[in-house]
C-alpha cells in the first residue's frame, strides 16, 4: 500500500503530457549507464520542468530495460531509507514497466533503487502530480471495458496496425474530467514494441470534418512487450484540452488492445 484518497484530501491531481525525466541509456536526469545492483540514484522532481515546487507526490511510469539478471526497482521519497517493497520486478533481459505514485521528499526529490545484484537501465516518465493547487479529485467508478479490438461488434475492430493510433473520447462523455484511470492491455502481439498513451491535440469536430492534424507520439511509454506476450499496465491518462486520449502502437507489428476504465480525475 502506498496511499489513499479521501474527500478532504489537501492535494488535488494535475495531469500532464507524458514527460521523460530519466533515461539512464542517455544520461537523462542522472549519470549515463545502467544502474549498478544494490545502488540508487536521486531525481529532482518538484520545481522542475513544469512540476510545481509545492508538489507533494507524482504519478510516474517506471520502466526497466536491459537487466543482466532478475531483480526489482523501488521508488521512494528522498530523505528516507529504501522501504522493503518493490515497484517493478524483472527477469534477465526483460523490458517491463509499471505505474507508480510516489511522495516527493522535502527537498523535492525522489529516489530509485535497483534492488537486484546486477546492472539495469531505468526510464522514468511523469504523467501528473499532486499538490495543494491541484484542481482534480479521484472518483472511482464501477470498472467497465471501453475497448477490445478483438471484439468484432466494437468499433474500431481488428488489431491496432503498426505505428498507428486509435483515440477514445473520454472527455466528450465527461467534460469535467481531467484524466482517466485505465488499465491498458496488449495481447496477440506480433513482435516487440511499446504502447504510448497521450492526450490528442485535436477536437472531436476536427475529426468529424476531417480537418484534424495527425498527432505525434511523445517520447514516453506506458507498457512494453515482446512477440506473443499479453501485458497490462495502469495508466493515468490526461484528457488534454479536448477530452480525447490517443493510444499509439509503437511497433512494426499488429497488436490487439484492451482498455478498461475504473476511475476518473474530476474537477472539484
Amino acid at each position: 500500500m502506498t496511499g489513499y484518497f479521501t474527500r478532504s484530501s489537501a492535494s488535488g491531481y494535475t495531469p500532464t503530457d507524458p514527460t521523460r525525466f530519466v533515461d539512464t541509456r542517455e544520461g537523462l536526469g542522472t549519470s549515463r549507464g545502467p544502474v549498478p545492483g544494490q545502488s540508487q540514484f536521486g531525481v529532482q522532481i518538484a520545481g522542475t520542468r513544469g512540476i510545481p515546487a509545492g508538489a507533494k507526490a507524482v504519478a510516474l511510469n517506471v520502466t526497466v530495460t536491459g537487466p543482466r539478471a532478475a531483480g526489482h526497482l523501488t521508488v521512494f521519497p528522498s530523505g528516507q531509507a529504501a522501504p522493503n517493497t518493490s515497484n517493478v520486478n524483472f527477469g534477465g533481459g526483460q523490458t517491463i514497466a509499471n505505474a507508480v505514485i510516489v511522495p516527493v521528499g522535502a527537498d523535492g526529490r525522489i529516489n530509485v533503487r535497483n534492488g537486484g545484484w546486477d546492472p539495469a537501465d531505468v526510464i522514468v516518465d511523469i504523467v501528473g502530480h499532486y499538490s495543494p493547487d491541484g484542481v482534480s479529485a479521484y472518483i472511482p467508478i464501477r470498472p467497465k471495458r471501453d475497448l477490445d479490438t478483438r471484439d468484432p461488434a466494437q468499433w474500431p475492430s481488428g488489431p491496432l496496425k503498426p505505428y498507428r493510433y486509435i483515440f477514445s473520447t473520454f472527455g466528450e462523455e465527461d467534460p469535467t474530467a481531467t484524466a482517466m484511470v485505465l488499465n491498458t492491455t496488449v495481447t496477440n502481439t506480433g513482435g516487440a514494441g511499446h504502447l504510448t498513451v497521450a492526450p490528442d491535440p485535436n477536437a472531436l469536430w476536427q475529426y468529424e470534418n476531417k480537418t484534424h492534424t495527425p498527432p505525434v507520439a511523445p517520447n514516453s511509454s506506458t507498457l512494453n512487450w515482446t512477440a506473443g506476450k499479453t501485458v497490462p499496465n495502469l495508466v493515468q491518462a490526461s484528457t488534454g484540452n479536448h477530452g480525447i486520449v490517443d493510444f499509439f502502437n509503437r511497433s512494426g507489428n499488429n497488436t490487439d488492445l484492451i482498455i478498461d476504465i475504473f476511475g476518473i480525475y474530476d474537477r472539484h
